[in-house]
This record gives C-alpha cells, structure tokens and sequence, in this order.
C-alpha cells in the first residue's frame, strides 16, 4: 500500500509575471531563485536535458565558462482557486494492406486547459491584473485624479501544483511550470454568489516540465 506522503491532496495554481536582469557570466546561481538560461556549454553548469529559454532553479553553484542565465523576478499576478490541464497526443493512422488489424502512431501533445479564480477588487485594479491583460483600466482617486493602464501583455508563467506543501518534512512539493497564454476572462454577478473568473490557457514558449522537490 502506498504511504501518506505519496498521496497528492490538493490543487491550487499560481500566475506570476517575470522580467529578467542583465545575463550573468560568473556567479553564482542562489539558491531557490529563477533563472532564464541564455547559452549552454556542456552539461557542468545545468544538467543535460535542459535547453536556452528553460526556467532553472538555483542551488548555490557557479556558472561555469559558456553558460550564461538572467535572475528572474516574479509578480503574483493571481491566485487561482481551481485548474484543469489536459495533454492530448494526435494518432496517425499507418496501417497497410498486409495488416490485419490497424496500425497507429502517436503525434505531437496537445495541452490546453482552464483555470479558475475570484475576483478582488484590490487585485483586479493593479496595473497587470489578469482584467488589465484584457481591458485598459482606469484608477481614480476620491479628488477625480485618473491614471490610465494600458492593456498588459508581458510574459505570463504559471506554477500550476499538484502538491503545494513546501513545509512539511517527508511531503514532496510538485507544481507544473511554463509560459503560458490566456484566451478569456468573464465578469459577472448573482445574488450570494462569489465574483470568480475563468479562462481556457495554453502553453507557449519552452515546452513546460513537471517539477518534483523533495522537502527537507
């Protein structure tokens, strides 16, 4: 039987902007910050696998000759209260005449997906809110002084978790990650209900990976 801490139990996203400092040559990475890689040289510095413009995680160690990244910084721009992430794989059909019973093969991944949150007022009205990267927005104050916000449209990553425990020893913290792209917003209101938002999402930039960190 499987034990306690191989259970997941519970399910939350968040989505955070990032802008990126100058790249680094020397260094060191610190540990648990973000970093952008810009150029890969050997596998010394960031473990094979991983490709210019993947999000790596620090730990303490140098950048050695020929690798270069940019510190992340990251702005929660929402909390999300639910999401749901499907990967579809196309088939391809590749039967002949002397088969008997159809062939196939499996083609790219799709994903797509939504995500689900509530509405803030105190969130919905900060330059690069999710409503800002639909709509412009207007902060007034009580003296009628107005600031407009233009329509955000910078990078938008999400941290989607399927473990969000980053405390507990024993537990594993486990999250999606990647650039992503949102394809709708909804405003409404019903009498006792929350005011809650939705979108269909989809992954661009870097494919996404699926991270597991063990907590210590």
């Amino acid at each position: 039987m499987p034990g306690a801490k191989d259970r997941l139990i519970g399910a939350d996203a968040t989505l955070y902007t990032f802008t990126f400092g100058s790249t680094l040559n020397t260094g060191t990475m610190a540990s648990g910050s973000w970093y952008k890689i810009a150029s890969i040289s050997g596998a010394v510095t960031f473990p094979a696998g991983y490709a210019v413009g993947n999000l790596y995680l620090g730990n303490g160690h140098a950048l050695n000759a020929g690798n270069t990244a940019a510190l992340g910084t990251s702005v929660v721009v929402a909390d999300a209260s639910s999401f749901e992430i499907a990967f579809l794989r196309d088939e391809t059909e590749v039967t002949v005449l002397t088969d008997d019973v159809k062939k196939y093969r499996a083609g790219k991944s799709d994903l797509s997906g939504t995500i689900n949150g509530i509405n803030f007022i105190s969130e919905m009205q900060k330059p690069g809110s999710i409503a800002n990267r639909f709509f412009k927005i207007v902060n007034a104050t009580a003296g009628n002084v107005s600031t407009l916000t233009a329509v955000e449209g910078g990078a938008l990553y999400g941290q989607f978790f399927i473990q969000d425990d980053t405390a507990t020893v024993g537990e594993t913290h486990a999250f999606l990650f990647g650039q992503i792209e949102l394809f709708g917003y909804n405003l409404g209101a019903a009498v006792a209900d929350a005011q809650s938002w939705s979108s269909g999402l989809r992954m661009i930039g870097n494919d996404p990976i699926l991270y597991f960190k063990a907590n210590s």
